[in-house]
């Protein structure tokens, strides 16, 4: 009874946002697995080729707010079109102009300008198209597809570097971005023709009073907090992941390996533990399991010497830090309502992208003076570790209390 209003093509519109996603995160992550060959390849230094991954989280901070008020404004169909559009043209250029590492970077610029108008859709197809029941569920199959684009070029690009060159994988990802591109601009639709589910009150529209009253809000900055850590300590780890391992012996091939052993559980720690929360009618007790549990996770990833255990340990933090990830995205949803879901999200992971920056340049700036990546992932750890404390003073939203669970 409950889903007699709801509109069997809300599938067709969440998965035709899926492949644009995939699109973008396997562009922003093309060239983390290949680092030193496109050192060797360009004559370029370390520090240059991880600008390329770091364009991402730097233009996700100046986009961030106009991507969340045209979602709010005027809606996600039109933030997916604009998103889709600079993934596929950009795309096509980094490719056509791949003998030149600054045109790469350019192009590669230009290309992270539209991720966060597509991942900051994520809350709002949910609430358009969903069932309250449902809204973690959808939340979780975008985000998964946010991890399958973060795990494609961990896979693919070492072997498509070594075995047709730069210029050929380049072109191969552009062919994925302009193909995902057409797909969300012809399949996908604002709102169902009936009345869409959810809440019946009247939402705020994009403002920067209602930003600011976001920030007012306890539990929302409990959320935002949480997100500055957790998704800050996940794009460092992803944009550093050859830094962090080649130390230990682990080769180009294998870090892509162990980086999308991490990816790929949390491909499916994205679509279970979502289920169980939407099921359980609870968000805080899956939140504090993760952050306790990769507490040693990290600590391990820090030390551990094996291939083989690094994989394993990997696949597990994968699954927990990414399996939450859709959780929290909800949860900040929740707690921050009337504030439409374009900008409680779009903050949530602007927090992520801030920090990820920041992170990172402390990352390589610790590593830099101690000669050792020891320091900086101790670091993580603790940083990782403070977030127990936080945690556990968040509280389950009004939203879910109402459903009596």
């Amino acid at each position: 009874m409950r889903d007699k209003n709801v509109s069997p093509y809300r599938w067709v519109v969440l998965f035709a946002t899926v492949p644009v996603v995939i699109a973008t995160e396997m562009m922003w992550l093309t060239f983390s697995p290949i680092a030193s060959v496109v050192e060797a390849s360009y004559g370029v230094s370390n520090f240059a080729v991880n600008m390329l991954a770091t364009s991402y989280m730097i233009m996700f901070i100046i986009c961030c707010i106009p991507a969340s008020y045209v979602i709010d404004r005027f809606g996600f169909r039109v933030s997916l079109i604009i998103g889709g559009l600079l993934t596929g043209i950009f795309g096509f250029t980094r490719a056509a102009f791949s003998d030149s590492f600054l045109l790469i970077t350019i192009s590669q610029f230009l290309v992270a300008a539209g991720q966060p108008f597509l991942l900051n859709v994520t809350t709002k197809v949910a609430a358009n198209w969903f069932p309250f029941e449902e809204r973690a569920t959808a939340d979780g199959i975008l985000t998964m597809a946010q991890y399958l684009g973060f795990a494609i070029p961990m896979v693919l690009s070492p072997i498509l570097a070594e075995s047709v060159g730069i210029s050929a994988m380049l072109r191969v990802f552009a062919a994925v971005g302009i193909v995902a591109a057409v797909i969300a601009i012809l399949l996908t639709r604002e709102k169902p023709k009936i009345a869409p589910p959810g809440p019946l009150a009247e939402k705020e529209d994009f403002s920067f009073s209602a930003i600011a009253s976001l920030f007012q809000n306890k539990a929302y900055r409990l959320a935002l907090l949480a997100a500055f850590v957790s998704i800050g300590i996940f794009n460092t780890i992803l944009t550093l992941i050859e830094s962090i391992l080649m130390p230990r012996g682990i080769t180009s091939a294998e870090a892509g390996i162990i980086g999308a052993a991490f990816v790929v559980a949390g491909v499916v720690g994205a679509v279970v533990l979502p289920i169980i929360s939407d099921k359980a009618g609870r968000r805080i007790p899956f939140l504090l399991a993760a952050v306790t549990l990769l507490v040693p996770l990290y600590l391990a990833f820090t030390f551990v010497q094996g291939y083989i255990i690094l994989v394993v340990i990997a696949a597990v933090c994968g699954f927990s830090i990414m399996g939450v990830a859709p959780i929290l995205f909800q949860h900040g949803s929740e707690v921050a309502y009337p504030a439409q879901e374009g900008t409680s999200l779009g903050l949530i992971l602007l927090m992520g992208q801030i920090s990820g920056t920041l992170f990172v340049f402390l990352f390589e700036a610790l590593g830099g003076l101690s000669g050792s990546v020891v320091i900086p992932m101790i670091g993580i750890v603790i940083l990782n570790g403070l977030q127990v404390p936080l945690v556990m003073k968040m509280k389950e939203s009004r939203s879910l209390a109402d459903r009596g669970e």
